[in-house]
């Protein structure tokens, strides 16, 4: 009877793991990648359905510098978001109103301590194309998605852990620094309940920190327009 050697066993078990490895490897798809449907899918899976009303804690840091207080958001679907930032005193300190891609605050207001509209809406947990963006990857891996875009000023990254956003970056091109949205954990309604925005080239840092989640009411239209009320 002819019996295999024992080390001629023991290469062949190397080969295949090896072979088995890379074809781990080789299933994960390569950057550039746009499966169809992917995109469309996260987009979908994290817009929100309800009327709500939601309060948090929030804390701003700018170099040596420390704000914090309590805060308010208003969302109505599809896309209408209303934050309002409110000091140690209760007195106002931020209100601006996200429909859409346009970013609306009162006369003479600064959008320094809020992210650009995108980053916005991420940090609320809705994926929100970029506008004007070129989509350069949408892929699916077991449970993480990842989706990139590229314009001339830069490009985006999204990842997706499930039917819920985990991360959003933006990059600049030139030095124009970077930006990103990390949301730590979600609490009732799906609602993100601990989101952390930084301006890496600034320095500033912006946590929110969930409080309550509540059903609303129709809101009066002025309530996107802050400043009218």
């Amino acid at each position: 009877m002819d019996f295999e050697r024992p080390y001629l066993r023991d290469v062949k078990r190397f080969v295949l793991l090896v072979a088995g490895l890379a074809g781990c490897a080789s299933a994960s798809p390569p950057p550039g990648t746009i499966e169809p449907g992917v995109e469309a899918q996260a987009v979908a899976a994290t817009r929100f359905e309800d009327r709500l009303h939601i309060t948090f804690r929030w804390t701003f840091t700018e170099q040596q510098s420390r704000f914090s207080g309590e805060g308010a958001t208003r969302m109505e679907p599809p896309y209408r978001a209303r934050l309002d930032l409110f000091g140690p005193r209760g007195e106002a300190y931020v209100s601006a109103a996200l429909v859409e891609y346009d970013l609306r605050l009162p006369p003479g207001a600064s959008a320094d301590l809020l992210p650009p509209p995108t980053l916005l809406w991420s940090a609320l947990g809705v994926l929100l194309p970029p506008r004007g963006a070129t989509l350069t990857r949408a892929t699916r891996d077991g449970a993480e998605t990842q989706i990139e875009y590229t314009e001339s000023g830069g490009r985006w990254r999204f990842t997706l852990e499930g039917n819920r956003l985990r991360r959003a970056e933006w990059e600049g091109g030139q030095g124009r620094g970077r930006r990103t949205v990390e949301i730590r954990a979600y609490g009732e309604r799906d609602v993100p309940s601990q989101v952390v925005y930084r301006d890496w080239l600034a320095f500033r840092e912006l946590t929110l920190t969930l409080n309550q989640v509540d059903d609303a009411d129709p809101f009066p239209p002025d309530t996107w327009y802050p400043g009218r009320n």
